[in-house]
């Protein structure tokens, strides 16, 4: 049976704070404010533009990650073309094909950069304007291959938002205007309600676990150097809610954020309906904003 779980142990936060005050490798990671770190179970991922570009876990006092190799192929390095000679290539010394060195963001980042779509990157530019974000890619299981399994469904990214009585945890799905599942014609519902109807459903069976989780996951963002720095502004309220010092719900009404379009596209006579459609489906919990970047009315603590 599937447990929605999400946590470090003390032990994995000291041992990666020690790497940080060694320089290197993974204070380029967490100090870098175009990634984002997500904290899993018992691991964590480091994302850029929707890539997981490490999955780094604890192996008794061993850092120990894994990197898919094509956010490792050097990204000005060797020619891309192979000689061929008689129908057989004649491959150089694969190693020079790689860079070694984490260290080397910007290198990672130039490798990632075709893997990037458009819809992911404009996710990621949302997330990076709210520094309330708490995580990215949720997922959720529905079968017996757990969380990443073909069958797991991913909400976009999860926030936390002050209320009259302490704070809760929001979700939301994010859509590029471009994106068919925004449309359906007829009188039939778009098909991104039935996923956002399927993720509550999935948030009503799990929400004590949910809250569980994000209370410890605040813990572990604000007590990871580097990592912190990303939330400079809600660290004090990120420790009250990983001490249990005030209320915190999970709010199962999840949001739709929709980006990427210019103001004819948002005013035109063919979208209109389809809004129409999507705002009495899911009534007060449809953002809308042309440009990702800069997207946090209903996102940041504030607003």
């Amino acid at each position: 049976m599937f447990v929605f779980n999400r946590g470090i142990s003390q032990h994995f936060v000291q041992r990666l704070n020690a790497e940080y005050e060694r320089g290197g490798w993974w204070r380029a990671l967490a100090s870098d404010r175009d990634l984002f770190v997500a904290i899993r179970d018992g691991y964590l991922n480091v994302y850029w533009n929707g890539n997981s570009l490490l999955k780094l876990s604890l192996d008794g006092d061993r850092l120990a990650g894994e990197v898919h190799y094509k956010y490792l192929l050097r990204p000005d390095g060797a020619k891309p073309y192979v000689p061929v000679e008689n129908g057989m290539a004649h491959i150089p010394d694969v190693a020079n094909l790689f860079q070694a060195d984490l260290s080397d963001v910007p290198a990672l980042k130039r490798a990632a950069a075709p893997f990037a779509g458009d819809e992911k990157a404009g996710v990621h530019r949302i997330v990076l304007s709210n520094p309330n974000v708490l995580d990215v890619e949720i997922a959720f299981s529905v079968g017996p291959t757990g969380e990443d399994g073909p069958l797991a469904r991913r909400i976009d990214f999860a926030a936390w938002r002050p209320t009259s009585q302490g704070a809760e945890v929001v979700f939301y799905e994010a859509k590029q205007f471009s994106n068919a599942e925004l449309r359906a014609s007829g009188d039939a519902p778009a098909p991104v309600v039935g996923q956002i109807n399927g993720y509550q459903e999935l948030l009503a069976r799990h929400r004590t676990e949910v809250e569980r989780s994000y209370r410890t996951v605040c813990g572990n963002l604000v007590a990871l150097l580097g990592v912190h720095d990303r939330y400079a502004g809600a660290q004090d309220q990120m420790r009250q809610l990983a001490t249990n010092d005030v209320p915190l719900k999970v709010d199962e009404a999840v949001r739709l954020v929709v980006f990427g379009f210019d103001s004819d596209q948002r005013d035109g006579a063919a979208w209109k309906p389809h809004r129409e459609k999507l705002e009495k489906a899911l009534p007060g919990r449809v953002l809308l904003k042309g440009e990702p970047k800069g997207f946090t009315k209903g996102i940041s603590a504030n607003s």
